[in-house]
Parts: C-alpha cells; structure tokens; sequence
C-alpha cells in the first residue's frame, strides 16, 4: 500500500510539473544540446527552471555504468525499492518510479571494478551496452583520455546550463569548450565529498573562543586566524602516560587531504586555462604555493597541535576513524573531512558547527573547498554519437538531474545534512557558503606527472622545496597534459 501511495504521488508530481511548463511559450518540444556556459554563471542560471522534455516513451532499460558502489554512487542512481529507514534512499526509489512512468524507462546500473575497462571493452566490441557511465573523478578522466567519452554539449536533450547541473564543475571542467564529464543533483556523491571543516562547540565556549560564525561571515576566517587560535588556545595536552599519540588531545584533527584543503582554500589550482579554455601548466603561482606549503607545514606537521591520520596507519589501516574518535571523544578543537562525515556524527553527545575551511587572507573574496576526487562524475559513451540513444541519454540524463534536485537533493540538504546531523541554523548557512564556492581541478582529477600529488608529498613527508619539485614534474605533466589534449581531439 506504502509503495502505492507513493507511486501515486510520483506521478502526480510528475504530471503537475510537466504540465506547468507545457504552457511556458517559446519552448520546443525537445530541450537542445548545450552550449559552452557563460562566465557569469550566477546570472545565468534560473532557480526555478522546469525543463520542457519531450513527451516520447524509451520503453526498456537505460544501463548507467557504475564503478560498483563507491562512496554509495550504485545507491546514487537506483534503489530497487523504497525505504523507511532512509530518506535519501526513498526518494531515489521514487526518481526510478518516476522515470518509468514518464519515460517507460527502468534505470538500470551496471557495477564495475574498472569502469575505464569495460568501457574501453564495450567501445571496442561495438557492443553499444552503456548509456551513461558514472565514475570516480580519475577514472572518468581515463576514458575521456581514451576517447571514449562524447562531448557533453553535443548530446542532445542535455541543457547543463540549468541549475541541477554543477556550474562550477561545467567551467571548470570543461577543455577547450568541450566537457567530457560534470555533475549536478543527478548524485550526491558531489555533495558527501565535498571537503569541509568543524568544530566543538562545548570546547570554544570553555576556551573562550569568539564567535567563530561571525568570524566567518566578517570575513575575518583566515589561515593566520586559524593557525593563532589553535596555538593560543591552550587546549592540546598528551595522553595519561605523556604521549602525544592517537589518544592525545589536539587542536586540530584531520588526515593528508589536508594539505589540498589548505591548497585550494587559497584560490589555487594546478591546471590554469588560456582564453581558449584549454589548460596548461605556469609558474605564475609558485611563490605563493610556497607560502602556502609552508603554512600547511607549520600546522599539519606540529605534532603537538595537529593529529593527521595517515600517520596512524600502523595502528588503524583505517586510521581516519582515529581522527575522528578525537573529535567525538572532545579531544579535538577543529575537524577536517570529507562531508559525509557529518551524517557519522550524528550520534555525537557534544555539539558541533560547521565551517568553511579557512581563506587565505582578509582580501581575498571567498571562501573555497574542493572536491575529493573519490566523487563521481557523469559521462557518455562515444558510440552514442551517431546513435538515436544519444539524444535518449541526453533526455534521460536531464530528468534525472531535475528529478535529483526535486526528489533527492531535498532529503540529502534539508534532513540528511541540515535537518539531522548539524546542530544550530548559522551551520546551514556555513553548508551554504561551503557549497557556493567548490574547486574542481583538471589537474587534481588528472594528476599529469604527478603534479597534485607530489605537492600532497611534500607536506605529508614534512618537506618545503617546492621550486625543485615543480621542476621535477612541471616537465613530465607538460608532456602528458599535451598527449591528453591530443587525444580528446584539442591540439593535433
């Protein structure tokens, strides 16, 4: 009866929307492929668009390949039925049933140890198997490396200029006008893996701290900030026996991620774009990525006041649960994670906050945070091209990203994040801030001659050179970079 009811009310929603934006005048009956975003995305982008799909059937099913169920991705996109226990997981049981009462489509996911595989396979086999594939950042980025992916602005029923789709990413992504990949409500990988900070309510009152939210929005949250109220604050001690072990208590908890945290945070990123939208490597930022690298040392590797996760390995391969058991355990200030670290919180007796990750200095604009390239991003097979199932995936692909912003997005934002696992309405509008400004970079997902990750080494292994480092890899990632513009057809 439950599943009827709600089945009853996908379709009525379903009706209601597309009726409403039936009567919009100048709409034709099929959305059409995107163009390259404007720069100005925020003017651009209508809040409350409803998008104008064709009223056709796609009886049967549409595969997403799936790189099995990393992060949730698989729980992403297909829920076989609905849930009382988890509201995230219910509504996209109701975007299944909703899709196949618009579309008579069942969605259907194909998991994967290797998407870059298999999709190279089915390319090869002309097997057409896949309409869409969704993978973590790196893996997708092989793909398009392989030419297995279509340019998204040329698939038809695709607009990524509307608002559940990422803008951030569409700009950020794209290489030389032409997106391989993006991501928008369709997931909440995005979302969960979105770097973030907090802290310990009980423990800034007792220490006298100011109010940090209003820190925050006067714009007065920045690294020297951070780093003078650790210090002073006189809360880091060791454990019972003098040691300043995973039991200790510390200023700051967090893992090696960090030091990308700190990175982007400042506005930085490891792949620049030209005029022509098409990226390249410069030493223009060098000295400043110096200044920052040295920050991040001075705070991340203060055995005394910062407790990083990787350097536990050897008690807990799974040594983040450390980190953060000195959080939920009051022993630790200020938390660095990914977001979805907030739902494990839930159950936390002590208060928290969220914050966004400290700015470089009072000059600069806005906060900044990055996403962890675990998330997922979206993408469709090359054999689409010259295919009538690339417009179907154009098509399907939309409503599922304004089905996700409807149905999916609501729970994950609204109860998931801000209704349950926060504590206080100024941590809403600290989600918001967060969300506002997210990093995506082509050379963190790419990782062109190890450019990201040998920065990332630097400050993990404590060592400050990064001139002889850039040196180093500035050559190889030069190589690469033009290999991968080569072969997603940019330079010849």
């Amino acid at each position: 009866m439950k599943k009827l009811i709600v089945l009853l009310l996908c379709v009525l929603t379903v009706v209601s929307c597309f009726a409403a934006c039936s009567d919009k005048p100048g709409n034709d009956d099929t959305t059409a492929a995107t163009e390259a975003p404007q720069t100005d995305a925020e003017e651009t982008v209508d809040q409350n668009y409803v998008p104008n799909l064709p009223e056709e059937k796609f009886p049967g099913k549409f595969n997403i390949l799936c790189e099995g169920d990393f992060w949730g991705t698989f729980d992403d996109l297909y829920q076989e039925e609905g849930s009382d226990a988890d509201n995230v997981n219910d509504a996209v049981w109701r975007r299944c049933l909703a899709m196949y009462d618009r579309f008579d489509v069942d969605i259907m996911v194909t998991p994967s140890g290797n998407t870059t595989t298999a999709l190279k396979n089915s390319v090869k086999s002309g097997d057409d198997a896949y309409d869409a594939v969704c993978a973590r950042m790196p893996l997708i980025a092989s793909s398009a490396a392989n030419g297995d992916l279509m340019d998204l602005y040329e698939v038809e029923g695709l607009d990524l200029s509307k608002h559940y789709w990422d803008q951030s990413a569409n700009e950020k992504l794209s290489i030389a006008h032409k997106l391989f990949y993006t991501v928008g409500d369709i997931i909440t990988v995005e979302d969960r893996c979105t770097w973030t900070m907090m802290f310990n309510k009980r423990l800034a009152e007792a220490l006298d701290l100011e109010n940090l939210y209003e820190v925050v929005k006067e714009g007065r949250w920045t690294y020297d900030y951070f780093y003078t109220t650790m210090k002073n604050c006189g809360f880091a001690k060791p454990n019972d026996d003098g040691e300043w072990d995973y039991k200790a208590s510390y200023a700051f908890s967090t893992h090696r991620d960090m030091a990308y945290g700190f990175f982007y945070s400042a506005g930085l990123s490891f792949i620049q774009k030209d005029n022509d939208d098409i990226p390249y490597i410069e030493a223009a930022n060098n000295e400043k990525i110096q200044d920052i690298l040295v920050y991040s040392l001075k705070v991340m590797r203060d055995t005394q006041l910062t407790i990083d996760a990787h350097k536990w390995t050897h008690v807990d391969p799974w040594a983040t649960r450390l980190t953060q058991a000195a959080f939920e355990e009051d022993r630790a200030l200020f938390y660095a994670e990914v977001l979805s670290t907030i739902i494990s919180l839930r159950s936390m007796d002590t208060d928290f906050g969220i914050l966004p990750v400290p700015k470089y200095d009072s000059k600069q604009e806005n906060y900044v945070t990055f996403v962890n390239p675990a998330a997922s991003l979206i993408g469709v097979p090359i054999y689409q091209k010259n295919k009538e199932n690339a417009r179907k995936s154009g098509i399907i692909l939309e409503a599922m990203a304004y089905y996700g912003h409807e149905l999916i997005v609501p729970e994950f934002i609204e109860k998931a994040i801000k209704g349950i696992a926060t504590r206080d309405v100024e941590s809403i509008e600290m989600l918001d801030i967060i969300f506002k400004n997210r990093m995506y970079d082509l050379g963190l997902i790419n990782d062109w001659g190890t450019i990201a990750s040998s920065y990332s080494d630097l400050v993990f292994n404590n060592k400050s050179d990064y001139a002889s480092t850039f040196k180093k890899t500035s050559k190889s990632a030069e190589k690469q970079l033009k290999n991968f513009l080569k072969k997603v057809g940019v330079v010849s």
